[in-house]
């Protein structure tokens, strides 16, 4: 993504509407893996500036990975030692060392070569019975100028990604679009920027991330925190993002 980008993500990742609601999510999941009461070990493949494995900490060993030195530095600010620059592509992440791999917003990026050899590198690192955490943006007629400073390869649907993990052997547990309560909203915003005039210039443009007043910040996330409850039994049918969560059998 924009260089900017990665410094808006480090203000406000914290507190923001969309990734409080979304780490909350993955952390319920990352809990009923600890509740044999084993200490986990865990990768974030593609960490970011750092705030997820902050939060996944308390839960476990953490590791984290990222491409960007940028993102890095702003996970080390956090407090964070066990984070390092690496390409997916290349990165070679072991074999059987994982109860856990997050991969957040991560697999859509124009830096992805090849996505099906992304995911089988989570399945050889993950231990029998590891799990996989995938959260996508969803749906192509979405993309707008926040997938340009964001430098989106990809959009996805259920039906694409569920038989690539499928054919990587990943057995699937869970898949749901999210943000389907803010769908009309979102989509009708994002595709009004089409019609807006703007720069020509990927590293002019801003994504979406951004905080907005507190009264308004916290009315996004009580709605979407309603909508995680109803994801511990129910999928959404559509939404702005997919989430999935896939496990490498014990044999």
């Amino acid at each position: 993504m924009n260089e900017r980008e990665y410094e808006q993500m480090f203000k406000v990742e914290d507190r923001h509407w969309w990734y409080a609601s979304l780490h909350e999510l993955i952390l319920e999941f990352v809990a009923k893996e600890q509740q044999s009461g084993r200490t986990l070990r865990i990768l974030d493949a593609g960490c970011g500036t750092g705030r997820l494995c902050q939060l996944l900490e308390k839960f476990a060993e953490v590791e984290g990975c990222d491409l960007s030195q940028q993102a890095i530095a702003f996970s080390r600010a956090r407090g964070l030692t066990a984070v390092s620059c690496a390409d997916l592509n290349h990165a070679d992440l072991g074999e059987e060392r994982y109860d856990v791999v997050t991969s957040i917003d991560v697999l859509y990026h124009r830096a992805v070569a090849n996505d099906a050899e992304i995911l089988a590198k989570f399945y050889r690192a993950l231990k029998p019975g590891g799990l996989l955490i995938l959260n996508l943006p969803a749906y192509e007629f979405l993309r707008s100028t926040h997938d340009i400073a964001v430098h989106t390869r990809k959009r996805y649907t259920r039906k694409e990604l569920l038989p690539l993990l499928a054919e990587e052997g990943f057995c699937v547990e869970r898949s749901t679009y999210r943000l389907g309560f803010l769908f009309i909203p979102i989509a009708f915003c994002r595709l009004a920027k089409r019609f807006l005039p703007r720069s020509p210039e990927a590293e002019e443009v801003a994504s979406d991330v951004g905080l907005s007043t507190a009264s308004v910040n916290s009315l996004l996330l009580s709605l979407v925190r309603a909508e995680n409850l109803l994801l511990k039994r129910y999928s959404m049918p559509i939404g702005t993002s997919l989430f999935v969560t896939a496990r490498r059998p014990f044999s």
